[in-house]
């Protein structure tokens, strides 16, 4: 059995034919190139200002979080002084009470202070009544 030609059927004017077929070839290449490359330029634009956007919001980020580190830094450099100055504070508050009482007690011992020594301690005399005699 014989195989059908596939090729396609010639036309009347098969001469220019091949000239005209490369020419409007030639032309849809053009065209679907430009269209897209249109199309990458604009994708291209938009890839652009959005890299462009995420860049700024980093700048803007980075910047906040400086900022906030050193408003963190400040406070807690004026913590510590606040605490240090209390710690001074009280503790000179604490010398002068630790001075008074050791006056009032120097005070009370010259007062209650016996004129003559017992002749035994009361740990003596306890076990003195404890023997038998």
């Amino acid at each position: 059995m014989p195989v059908p030609d596939a090729s396609p059927p010639e036309h009347p004017s098969s001469a220019e034919s091949p000239e005209r077929a490369g020419d409007a070839l030639r032309a849809a290449v053009e065209r679907t190139l430009s269209a897209t490359a249109d199309s990458a330029t604009g994708t291209r634009q938009r890839a652009q200002s959005l890299l462009d956007d995420v860049v700024r919001r980093g700048q803007e980020a980075r910047e906040e979080v400086t900022r906030r580190g050193e408003e963190a830094t400040t406070r807690l450099a004026e913590a510590i002084g606040d605490l240090r100055s209390a710690e001074t504070e009280e503790v000179a508050e604490l010398r002068g009470r630790i001075a008074r009482l050791e006056a009032r007690l120097a005070a009370v011992e010259a007062k209650t202070k016996p004129e003559v020594e017992p002749e035994s301690s009361p740990d003596e005399s306890h076990e003195q009544g404890d023997k038998p005699g």
